[in-house]
């Protein structure tokens, strides 16, 4: 059986993403792990976990568009964005009105750029944004270019509102709960969020961090080839050729991107057909 692919886990609330590495490095015993695209210690929900040489593919991940469920307090400010802060900021907020309420989709889907928080892992001159917060040190981030590709309002039970989101990557939720409150008037902040999807890919065997052992965490593993349905396969015989980078002649039009297996299945990696040849891209062997 082989020893990479994805872990599907669920976060629970309270740990960094670091500390799930942490855990499933001592579960596994394997140290090449990585995950894709953190979550917040106060977050929960969906972290693909790559394990051994599926940290690779850790960037394509990283990349896609990602749903969460927000609830978020109003008349709050605090210095993280979260319910873990330092309150900055509190006012008297009167129950929203339903004309706003309307609005909002409309407002939240056309923002188009956004200022990370400062408790953040940004670097600035090679340095963690948060280190520099926790320290009381001035923190400006610029500006960054996001998109929200969909927005829902699911409940609004006030002081509190829950909503759904749809997000680029590199798009912070904790600013967007700001900028929301800032929208109807007053201030805000996160108070619980889970990351519910990520698009483009189908998660069936998604598992609870507690839920993994020894003896079963690869019963829950994704293999690499599951995350590229859309993808051409093509079989070959001539497997030290591609181990070594060397180009086998098929008979295929040109593709950009392939999948590589033996004759038997096994996913050996990725190439790109040029001219009636394979070239190696990445190989998994």
């Amino acid at each position: 059986m082989t020893d990479f692919g994805v872990l599907p886990i669920i976060k629970p609330v309270g740990i960094t993403s670091f500390k799930v590495i942490h855990i499933l490095r001592k579960i596994t015993g394997i140290k090449k792990i990585g995950h894709t695209g953190t979550l917040d210690p106060f977050a929960s929900g969906l972290l693909p976990i790559c394990i051994g040489k599926a940290t690779r593919i850790a960037g394509k991940i990283t990349g896609k568009n990602k749903e969460y469920l927000v609830t978020m307090q109003l008349g709050i400010k605090t210095d993280t964005g979260d319910n873990t802060g330092k309150v900055v900021s509190e006012e008297d907020v009167y129950k929203i009105k339903k004309e706003q309420l309307t609005a909002l989709k409309e407002q939240v889907l056309a923002i188009t750029t956004q200022k990370p928080p400062k408790f953040s892992a940004i670097k600035i001159n090679g340095i963690r944004a948060y280190e520099l917060a926790r320290k009381e040190m001035e923190v400006d981030l610029p500006e960054r270019s996001v998109q929200i590709l969909d927005f829902e309002l699911l409940i609004y039970n006030h002081p509190n509102l829950e909503y759904r989101v749809l997000v680029s990557k590199g798009t912070y939720i904790r600013s967007l709960s700001e900028t929301i409150a800032e929208m109807l008037g007053t201030v805000g902040t996160t108070v619980a969020l889970n990351r519910s999807m990520i698009e483009g890919l189908e998660f069936t065997k998604q598992v609870a961090l507690e839920k993994i052992t020894t003896e079963n965490w690869r019963n829950y593993l994704i293999p690499i080839p599951e995350f590229y349905p859309e993808l051409p396969k093509i079989k070959i015989e001539k497997i030290d050729d591609f181990q070594h980078g060397r180009r086998i002649a098929v008979e295929m039009d040109d593709t950009e991107e392939i999948l590589v297996l033996n004759q038997i299945g096994k996913f050996l990696g990725f190439g790109k057909v040029i001219k009636g040849e394979l070239q190696p891209i990445m190989v998994f062997i």
